[in-house]
């Protein structure tokens, strides 16, 4: 009996320590698409540790129980797809901070006319993200998408993939693309939630918003609408310029 006593009561002392150890971790989740998981990354062999969410790391103590970064990142991703893994891999995550980024693939319009997820759902699915992060006790912080280099459509660029003639009866793709940035503005203002705005940082960088400007940065990759370990650092000094991460 003596011995069954002391099991439980070995069991109940790691049970109130490991509770110890995760009240006092600081958790960190980046929730988007390719441009937070860095997908082109491999492709392009680039640094895994130049990835925006790894620069974190150099910033916060990791891997010691202090701090846990996790990149829900998945490729190719609108807000509408994400909906259904957010509880999954954000929600359960317990998170302190969630970094939201989205807008690249919900923007692209698709033979029909017609976009991925349309502005107004799109504003829906933000309000959603950000409601239910501060739910669960968190803090969401919005992050505009990048601005996209056009091209001519032979060249390997965002109209190699998603002709232009689809964006006609928009002020062209990067301005179609921007319209939804001015959405993810609008949510952090009236909601109170930072803003780190990439769109504009990137095209403050860059000297201006044309092709040759944002191409000539090096900020954006070959592909016109991924960034490079250059925007990668970009992002990660506006995160730091918005002191979001001195609130650990």
């Amino acid at each position: 009996m003596k011995k069954y006593l002391s099991l439980a009561a070995f069991l109940v002392i790691l049970l109130l320590m490991s509770c110890g150890n995760r009240s006092e971790r600081y958790t960190i989740v980046a929730f988007g698409d390719s441009n937070t998981r860095g997908a082109n990354w491999t492709i392009r062999n680039y640094q895994d540790t130049d990835k925006w969410v790894n620069l974190m790391k150099s910033t916060l103590p990791v891997n010691n129980g202090q701090a846990l970064i996790h990149n829900a990142g998945v490729g190719g991703e609108t807000t509408e797809d994400a909906r259904k893994r957010f509880k999954r891999d954000v929600l359960k995550m317990d998170p302190d901070l969630v970094f939201i980024m989205f807008g690249t693939n919900d923007a692209v319009i698709l033979p029909n006319g017609k976009p991925k997820v349309d502005r107004a759902r799109f504003k829906e699915n933000l309000l959603y993200y950000v409601r239910e992060v501060r739910h669960a006790g968190g803090t969401p912080v919005l992050m505009t998408c990048l601005p996209i280099v056009e091209g001519n459509g032979n060249d390997k660029l965002y109209y190699t993939r998603y002709p232009k003639k689809l964006y006609a009866h928009t002020d062209g793709a990067r301005n179609w693309h921007n319209s939804y940035n001015d959405i993810t503005r609008e949510v952090a203002y009236k909601n109170d939630v930072t803003l780190i705005d990439n769109w504009t940082n990137m095209v403050k960088f860059a000297g201006g918003d044309s092709d040759e400007a944002l191409l000539n940065s090096g900020i954006i990759d070959p592909s016109g609408n991924h960034m490079t370990p250059q925007g990668a650092e970009l992002i990660y000094l506006s995160i730091l310029e918005s002191k979001v991460l001195n609130s650990k």
